[in-house]
């Protein structure tokens, strides 16, 4: 491990700024169908913090924790703890109504956009303590230009949040080998992660699993017969296990303790609230995805969803580089000639011998598991898998530290056939190839988030043939209904004052922020099907049986403008015809 020096956390500390700088100025995305919710959770959860307010300077400060008074303001929306929602709110208190800084929606992602900042720059620390600065470096990029990473990182959601709680989870629990600090730090960021989203509940089982490859040996059975009236006689069978690590106390009791405490709503009728909660997931329903051609809402569902999306959705040098960084990382540390030796000790039916450990720490492994575990879980056949890519995005942070361990060692690999090839320029090549590989990796990476902007889950990369190749193979060009934004200036212009307009996906609560943002025009009403002028239709095939009613409703099957990108359809308006216009009007009437 190498050791953090103080140009480490300046550097971090740009890495936070500069990427919240980014993200403040690439706010173009639209309002998901989740943000709709959120939005109104947090008007609704503000009302506490302002009677809290009210309260204190009253003296009535009790009355804010009454049952009455808690569940009026936190039931909305209790499938989910409620942190982030909770910062939302405050967030949109302070830097819209209060400072006027932000426009509403801005405000109420802008916690997002710090979480997503704080994990770029653990990223950073966690890359050059393992590999070096260039390795710190190439992580950040890594996993900032991951197109469906960058959206993700703006909204008001769940997803980078929980990304970044269980990264500094893990970062912490890597720490705290060597600092009580950090062991406690452990479990703080674990209580936070219980407070953020239901992920969290899957790293005791992430760090147990670890701990377990890392001191197996040292679990053992020992059988002891009783002997009669010695002094064995009350001693049977026992087994012995290596030292529980101090993070996991940590993590058992100040994990649950934040739990409660940071969800009022579960101050009253604790278990009652707890369960339904975990029932409520465990029971989810299954929403429509197309993969491959394949219709998805009924499990059991395909192992290869998870594994085929992230290799159609993560840039291909970023894939290329995590996957040589892992390798590399592998056979570098030993543990490749550790596995072929216990292999061989089993096939000889002996017990493994004991081998050198180069990593007290078992990082190759912590890294491993933290890879691929959030990815098997949704591999299994019945996990719910309408959220795609976001719902094992916690695994990218740890592709993202191998991407910048194959930048590491490429440059080393790469320094002394340089001295070879270039004796008088062999200094200043070497020192200019990590940024060459650096720029290897992002370049293509950043060209595709730059282009794939403001659409988000639209994303598919170069070895699925872009967008064009993925809608050619039917699968999920987008969902969640944010396109509609990129509708809206053709509806402005092109719609009469008044005009009444089908919405599809987007919720009232966010058509309602589109207004007051003047995005969309004041006067244009929000209606049914039925009784709109203009329609909003979301390319997406489990909808197709809301565009046939719309084909025989406006009498033609002709959208008056389309959303695409790269000429793959996103978002089509229709405009509903007058009377004499109808272009199919024997088959529609």
């Amino acid at each position: 491990m190498k050791p953090l020096r103080r140009a480490d956390y300046v550097i971090a500390a740009v890495v936070f700024v500069g990427s919240l700088a980014l993200f403040l100025r690439t706010t173009g995305m639209g309002f998901t169908r989740d943000e709709g919710f959120y939005f109104h959770a947090a008007s609704l959860y503000i009302g506490w913090f302002e009677d809290l307010w009210r309260n204190l300077f009253a003296g009535n400060l009790g009355e804010s924790f009454t049952r009455e008074n808690i569940d009026q303001h936190w039931s909305y929306n209790p499938e989910h703890p409620v942190v982030m929602k909770a910062s939302f709110a405050l967030s949109h208190k302070f830097f819209h109504e209060i400072l006027g800084w932000m426009s509403p929606s801005t405000a109420w992602r802008f916690p997002t956009m710090i979480t997503a900042s704080f994990l770029l720059s653990g990223l950073y620390l966690f890359g050059r303590q393992l590999a070096g600065a260039w390795a710190g470096i190439v992580a950040v990029f890594a996993l900032l230009l991951q197109p469906r990473f960058f959206f993700h990182a703006h909204m008001a959601c769940f997803d980078v949040a929980i990304t970044a709680a269980s990264f500094w989870v893990i970062y912490a629990y890597w720490k705290s080998f060597d600092s009580r600090r950090w062991a406690v730090a452990t479990g703080v960021f674990f209580g936070l992660a219980l407070s953020i989203k239901l992920n969290a509940f899957f790293l005791p089982l992430i760090l147990v699993g670890h701990w377990v490859i890392l001191n197996w040996r040292e679990f053992r059975l020992h059988l002891r017969p009783k002997t009669l009236g010695g002094p064995d006689d009350r001693r049977g069978p026992s087994f012995e296990i290596p030292p529980i690590p101090l993070a996991f106390w940590s993590m058992a009791i100040l994990g649950p303790l934040l739990f409660y405490a940071l969800w009022p709503r579960h101050w009253f009728e604790t278990f009652q609230r707890i369960r339904w909660y975990m029932n409520f997931h465990l029971e989810h329903e299954h929403y429509f995805v197309n993969y491959f051609g394949q219709n998805l809402q009924v499990p059991p569902f395909p192992i290869s969803y998870p594994f085929g999306m992230t290799l159609f959705t993560v840039p291909a040098t970023i894939l290329l580089a995590g996957l040589l960084g892992s390798l590399w990382y592998f056979f570098d540390t030993g543990q490749h000639r550790r596995i072929q030796s216990v292999i061989r000790d089993l096939r000889a039916r002996r017990l493994p011998l004991p081998t050198e450990n180069a990593d007290p720490r078992g990082t190759g492994w912590l890294l491993v598991i933290n890879l691929i575990f959030p990815i098997a879980l949704i591999a299994m056949p019945n996990t719910p898998i309408f959220g795609g890519t976001k719902h094992w995005m916690p695994a990218m942070p740890f592709l993202a530290l191998f991407a910048g361990f194959a930048v590491a060692a490429a440059a080393g690999a790469i320094a002394p056939v340089i001295v070879q090839l270039l004796p008088r320029w062999h200094r200043l090549a070497i020192a200019a190839l990590p940024l060459v590989l650096t720029l290897a990796v992002a370049v293509p990476a950043g060209v595709a988030t730059h282009q794939n902007h403001p659409f988000g889950t639209a994303y598919y990369n170069e070895l699925i043939g872009s967008y064009r190749g993925a809608a050619d193979h039917r699968m999920v060009r987008k969902f969640w209904g944010h396109s509609s934004r990129q509708a809206l200036p053709f509806l402005n212009e092109d719609a009469p004052e008044g005009a009444s307009v089908w919405i599809h996906k987007i919720l009232r609560t966010a058509w309602q922020v589109y207004q007051e943002e003047e995005l969309a025009r004041p006067d244009l009403r929000a209606t049914s099907q039925r009784a709109s002028d203009y329609a909003l239709y979301h390319q997406q095939k489990a909808f197709v049986f809301v565009l046939l009613p719309l084909w025989e409703e406006y009498g033609t099957m002709a959208p008056v403008h389309v959303v695409e990108i790269q000429g793959v359809p996103l978002v089509s308006v229709y405009r509903r015809p007058a009377p004499g216009e109808l272009k199919y009007p024997d088959v529609w009437r």
